[in-house]
């Protein structure tokens, strides 16, 4: 994992409307069955898309949520990485990304992201801010660091892979995130996993519409 130097200050984004804590739960069976029940109830749905999902799994270990995701999509790479790589365009990824721009662009060739994100968990809406340095490496690396101080996040940390594989594209993608605000107890983390893997499989689907070759 890398470490970034400190970052200058930055403005604070607006305070969080529900307070910033934690929870997290190791889900049991009836746990599992109920969110599986509220979670049709809450309107999540699997979009249809022909990509070649190889990986895509969620983990959570005290509070901590690691994500690994590979799969193949039938887009242009560089359309992609493009997409990707510049902040302006998240939001035609995804509709809880409300906002997306660059604040700042560091000596070391570093830009700062303000990141906001609108999305309900139950009946529990929240707008989430995030603020991160975006790093591209000269081999096409794209990685993020969140400033914790200006985030609703205590940690977070996410590496993109993008590659032509033949006439299609590879997109690798990891990520561990500690989220500092409220998630429901008892099913939230659960549900909060089920929003991730919705959350990948939709920005693919995405790519694979905007991006076709």
């Amino acid at each position: 994992m890398k470490d970034f130097p400190l970052l200058p200050q930055i403005r604070q984004p607006p305070c969080h409307p529900l307070g910033l804590t934690r929870t997290a739960v190791s889900p049991c069976r009836t746990c599992r069955t109920l969110a599986a029940l509220l979670l049709l109830a809450s309107g999540v749905t699997v979009p249809v898309w022909a990509a070649d999902i190889r990986t895509l799994q969620v983990d959570e270990d005290q509070g901590r949520y690691t994500t690994t995701f590979d799969a193949v999509v039938d887009a242009d790479r560089d359309e992609v990485y493009t997409m990707i790589a510049n902040p302006e365009r998240w939001p035609q990824l995804s509709h809880i990304v409300t906002d997306a721009h660059v604040t700042e662009k560091l000596p070391d060739g570093r830009r700062v992201v303000s990141v906001t994100f609108q999305d309900c968990i139950l009946i529990f809406c929240q707008t989430i801010h995030k603020q991160e340095a975006l790093r591209i490496s000269a081999g096409g690396d794209i990685e993020t660091q969140v400033i914790p101080e200006q985030s609703d996040f205590s940690y977070a940390y996410e590496h993109w892979q993008i590659s032509e594989e033949g006439r299609r594209t590879r997109i690798r993608y990891h990520a561990e995130m500690t989220p500092d605000f409220y998630i429901p107890p008892l099913i939230g983390t659960y549900l909060l996993k089920d929003k991730i893997r919705s959350l990948l499989l939709h920005v693919t689907a995405s790519l694979e519409a905007q991006a076709a070759p």
